[in-house]
Order: C-alpha cells, then sequence, then structure tokens
C-alpha cells in the first residue's frame, strides 16, 4: 500500500495499492496510475507531502526536497522523483 500525507498534520490525500517505485541515481522514481480529479489536492500541496509504503515487514518513508511532483500530460499518471528514503521496521 502506498499513502501520501499531507506533511502538516498528517492528513491521508491519496492511498493504493496500485503503484511502481524503482531506484534511480540515489533517488526513487514513484509512479502512480490516478484519476487527474483524485490528485488534485496532492498537486497543490506538492511541496507538503510525505510518502509511505507499507509491506507487512516494514513502512517506507519517502519524500522530495524539491517537490518534484507532476502528472503525465494525460492525466493518468502521477510521477513523483523522491530523495529521501528511511525505513522502519513494524515488528
Amino acid at each position: 500500500m502506498l499513502m501520501i500525507r499531507h506533511a502538516i498534520g498528517s492528513r491521508l490525500l491519496f492511498q493504493t495499492d496500485i503503484f511502481e517505485i524503482n531506484e534511480k541515481n540515489d533517488k526513487w522514481e514513484i509512479s502512480i496510475p490516478v484519476n487527474k480529479k483524485d490528485v488534485q489536492e496532492v498537486l497543490k500541496l506538492k511541496e507538503e507531502l510525505n510518502l509511505f509504503e507499507v509491506t507487512e515487514q516494514e513502512k517506507a518513508w519517502y519524500y522530495s526536497s524539491n517537490a518534484q511532483i507532476e502528472l503525465n500530460d494525460e492525466g493518468t499518471e502521477l510521477l513523483i522523483s523522491a530523495d529521501h528514503k528511511t525505513v522502519y521496521p513494524l515488528s
């Protein structure tokens, strides 16, 4: 599961089980299929977001210090480039 939360107050803005995370050049490229209207608040608050990937074993916290978050031209995929990752065990 991937959750996108507002950094101030931790309000849940978006949650999905369908996403892809790839490490590339000391960054993590996160792509999420979306409906454009469902992520307007995410885009509006793109400088104040925390992303959490939760599995049975751990929770990973990602964020983009340069607000590298955008919607593709078709409005069907949210693209995030995160430059920070911290992993927390859940056991």
